[in-house]
């Protein structure tokens, strides 16, 4: 099978969950024997792409063949669904002029890219979404309000208006991105969500859209078994993953530091897109053993979280999955989580770590200085951590719905490419 991965960033500019599952996948699918490679944008000028003459950049990541079509649309409005996309739209058509024909395109992110979804749409080229976060429900992507609290659900559009309008749209506007985005879902071969948690509030978006739930993957034989602390080395807690505000960098540094436990030191490791936030984040690290290490190869991780004994994942919005948490399982770490989203709803009904309010510093410095001083609780959680899904399980899973929709393909000859 000839199968096309489309995400709204990829490497080598951006290497977060969304496009660390999408390389798993598209590795598994060559190892199946298939054809695969990825369609994105480029976002920025990184040293990774290589400009083509038709203005498009080109990459090679771990043997898949990656597109960028150009830089995404401004304004981001956009990008964000709210209008028209003929610049993707062209780009687009064009890369698909350049190939054979894809039996499925897996869209893993439609952000910057909904111009193409519609154009397989047109063109009946059957495809599968994966909802790895919120943004078909919710165009903040997060299910949080512009005034900080948690979002119930769009309501067709209208919560959107009432509690997130953007000065710039008419009021229009944000139902007509919900029957956007609504219809690109219905229009799929197959609707996937990354964990029961977002698959809930699509559906209840959507009332009768079937969504299937596959979690993502972990590379388990890259972990091993999960090894005892060694003598002497401080107990240490880890945030990995992209360095942002809204990731919780900043509130966890402060509750750390504000704690200053004794034998226990902080790790935050991951890329930071936002200079003025590394610098602050840099400022309230002085003075507490807390170490800001930058990003990290994939392919270092397992030895990065083997070494460390906590994972933190303190978000301010819900978390759809966190592939970090379930990483951090793979090498039997238990986890400090923001109430907010899968992580809280995982780490609660396995005890397997502690739930703390997320942006309240203070309490997160009093669950800090409690596992300085009762080590014998990490143990306990331990024992509790559980073995993640498999990248081997996800990719068949996967592999079974593109040969399923392949097979509908040849079935149906009216649905042949217009």
């Amino acid at each position: 099978m000839r199968i096309l991965y489309l995400v709204h960033q990829f490497m080598p500019e951006f290497s977060g969950g969304t496009e660390r599952v999408t390389l798993n996948l598209a590795r598994a699918a060559q190892a199946d024997g298939h054809h695969a490679e990825v369609a994105t944008v480029a976002v920025g000028a990184h040293p990774g792409w290589r400009a083509t003459a038709e203005g498009a950049f080109t990459a090679m990541v771990e043997g898949v063949p990656v597109q960028a079509l150009g830089p995404p649309t401004e304004p981001q409005v956009v990008q964000l669904g709210f209008d028209a996309d003929p610049q993707v739209e062209q780009r687009f058509t064009a890369f698909l002029a350049t190939r054979p024909a894809f039996d499925v395109v897996h869209v893993m992110h439609p952000f910057r890219m909904l111009a193409a979804v519609e154009v397989l749409a047109r063109r009946h080229i059957p495809y599968i979404v994966s909802l790895t976060d919120f943004f078909t429900i919710c165009h903040r992507i997060n299910l949080v309000r512009r005034d900080g609290a948690l979002c119930a659900g769009p309501q067709g559009g209208e919560a959107c208006r009432l509690h997130c309008q953007a000065p710039e749209l008419p009021h229009a506007s944000y139902a007509t991105r919900f029957a956007r985005l609504g219809a690109i879902l219905a229009s799929a071969s197959a609707v996937v969500a990354v964990s029961d948690y977002v698959a809930e509030r699509v559906r209840a978006a959507h009332p009768g859209l079937p969504v299937l739930v596959v979690n993502n993957g972990v590379d388990l034989l890259s972990f091993g078994r999960p090894a005892p602390r060694v003598a002497g080395r401080p107990l240490t807690l880890l945030y990995v993953g992209t360095v942002s505000e809204a990731k919780g960098a900043l509130g966890l540094v402060r509750a750390f530091a504000r704690a200053a436990p004794a034998g226990v030191r902080l790790r935050v490791v991951g890329p930071c897109y936002d200079e003025a936030f590394a610098a602050r984040l840099a400022e309230e690290a002085k003075g507490a053993d807390i170490s800001l290490e930058g990003a990290v190869e994939a392919a270092s991780i397992p030895a990065l979280i083997g070494d460390c004994d906590i994972l933190c994942v303190p978000s301010q919005v819900p978390e759809a999955f966190s592939l970090a948490l379930y990483e951090g399982f793979a090498a039997g770490l238990p986890a400090l989580v923001s109430d907010l989203g899968n992580p809280a709803v995982v780490v609660a009904g396995l005890s397997c770590g502690r739930v703390i309010p997320a942006g309240d510093e203070d309490a997160w410095a009093g669950a800090i200085a409690e596992i300085a001083a009762r080590p014998d609780l990490v143990e306990s959680w331990k024992a509790a951590v559980p073995l993640p899904f498999r990248i081997e399980e996800e990719a068949f899973l996967y592999g079974q719905l593109y040969r399923g929709v392949a097979a509908l393909r040849r079935w149906a000859p009216d649905a042949a490419e217009a």
